[in-house]
């Protein structure tokens, strides 16, 4: 009898180790790595930090799962690649490169425990942002002036206009006298002031679920103040809805103050004024007033260290452009006069 032999087929050997715990609980093991990693300056993660980075974890591997079939142990460099460039996250170049660099690290942490055997090679910048291409915009010493000077005119309590401008006053005179974002003036508490020759607030960092320390501008403090004296509880938020319950709704509560710049007009050089600029124009005074990286990090709340580096690198390019701008401008005059 002649047997007949067949090749005897095998099981796939797997990239990675069955039951590794990033297998098994890519969201718990990311927290637990997490929390034994270190931030750039060497220091263990805060707990707001450790959650909004597992956060945008979770938004990652929903993403996998969802869209590319595959677990985290199971990713690719396409897979990485996919999310960076299609998910609503990182449609904005600087959402983009947190999640890029957050990745980076996490796959590389995964490596380092033997999960997998690939780290991400850095990802491109994407091409098609072009409105986070736009050059930043600030305002100068001189416009800064002439803002808060606006800012500190008195205003009327005495019917509810009055009262609204009152409040974008102060809403203003936070973002260009303390750095908030146009979000934060939200769910700022009344007594996180303090009052004296250099004043601090505590304020809420709504995208990093943390707290971090602003200098407020002398300049900005009439605005301030004048809001406070109004009667505002101070138990409760700055910016109460009606009635004093909660906070005022988020776009409401910015109605007052578009309109209080866009009767401002053109600065900027000719750019309309926008809360955003305010913001950059408060950590463009902290540069100018000779403040370091550290202090613009800590007063700006930025997360990372690297990311108060670009803002300095983005006003010296503000700068330039200012400069050749004025230069030209020499140039055309000097031009007619001689004709």
């Amino acid at each position: 009898m002649n047997t007949i032999r067949t090749t005897r087929s095998r099981a796939p050997t797997p990239v990675y180790k069955t039951g590794h715990p990033w297998q098994a609980d890519p969201r718990a093991s990311f927290k637990k790595w997490l929390a034994s990693a270190e931030n750039d300056d060497g220091c263990g993660f805060s707990d707001g930090t450790i959650k909004v980075y597992a956060a945008m974890w979770s938004t990652f591997i929903r993403h996998l799962e969802s869209r590319r079939g595959r677990t985290a142990i199971l990713a690719r460099a396409d897979d990485v690649a996919d999310f960076l460039d299609h998910a609503s996250a990182c449609r904005r170049e600087q959402g983009r490169r947190r999640y890029q660099l957050l990745l980076e690290r996490a796959f590389l942490a995964m490596a380092k425990e033997g999960a997998i055997h690939w780290t991400p090679a850095p990802a491109p910048a994407l091409q098609t942002q072009k409105a986070a291409d736009k050059p930043m915009p600030f305002l100068t010493r001189q416009e800064r002036e002439r803002v808060f000077a606006a800012l500190a005119e008195p205003s009327n309590f005495h019917n509810e206009d009055g009262w609204m401008q009152a409040r974008a006053k102060a809403l203003c005179a936070l973002m260009l006298g303390a750095g908030f974002k146009p979000g934060q003036a939200n769910h700022s508490s009344v007594n996180c002031f303090e009052d004296g020759p250099q004043r601090f607030v505590v304020a809420p960092a709504i995208e990093t679920m943390a707290t971090h320390r602003a200098l407020v501008a002398p300049q900005a403090w009439p605005a301030i103040q004048s809001w406070l004296n109004a009667g505002v509880d101070g138990a409760g938020p700055m910016f109460p809805g009606r009635g004093g319950a909660g906070t005022v709704d988020y776009a409401r509560t910015f109605v007052g103050a578009k309109e209080l710049l866009r009767g401002l007009g053109q600065l900027a050089g000719g750019e309309r004024v926008s809360p955003q600029t305010l913001r950059n124009s408060y950590g463009a005074s902290l540069i100018e007033d000779g403040f370091n990286l550290a202090d613009l990090r800590e007063y700006m709340g930025f997360s990372r260290l690297e990311f108060a580096k670009r803002f300095v690198d983005a006003h010296s390019a503000w700068v330039v452009r200012m400069a050749r701008a004025k230069s030209a401008i020499e140039e055309s005059v000097e031009i007619g006069g001689e004709e």
